[in-house]
């Protein structure tokens, strides 16, 4: 069968309303269903279009597969906070060693080495830090 935009617009809208928010899941979805019916030698638009909705599972299945995308771009994120938080705070116990070595040795600007891994911590690992785990809360509750 072949698909008219008419169709095609169809299609996308309904995956809206079922709870597709993600546009690149929609997309692979519209694209999936509509080379279904367009395999079929039917010209019943409306059968294929509910044979297309059951092989894949259904509306629910849908949902299933929007919340799944949510979780995987959630969990994305996650590790890149960490890697980020990982990697400053490796930064940061740099400074405080540099810094405990500079007052042993009673070197000039130890307290500036000190005062920047204060600084670092303060200003990229705690927002970091709780910016993952507000993420983490939000996502819960959604």
């Amino acid at each position: 069968m072949e698909l008219s935009e008419k169709h095609i617009a169809f299609i996308e809208n309904s995956l809206s309303l079922y709870g597709v928010k993600n546009i690149e899941l929609r997309d692979d979805l519209l694209d999936h269903i509509c080379t279904f019916i367009e395999n079929q030698d039917s010209d019943d638009f409306n059968k294929l279009y509910q044979q297309a909705l059951q092989k894949f599972g259904g509306y629910t299945s849908f949902q299933n597969l929007q919340l799944e995308t949510n979780h995987q771009k959630l969990a994305k994120e996650i590790i890149t906070v960490n890697k980020v938080k990982f990697s400053v705070g490796f930064l940061v116990i740099l400074l405080l060693v540099v810094s405990l070595v500079f007052q042993i040795m009673d070197w000039p600007y130890a307290n500036a080495y000190l005062l920047g891994a204060i600084i670092v911590s303060v200003l990229v690992i705690l927002p970091a830090h709780f910016y993952a785990a507000y993420k983490k809360s939000i996502h819960k509750y959604s």
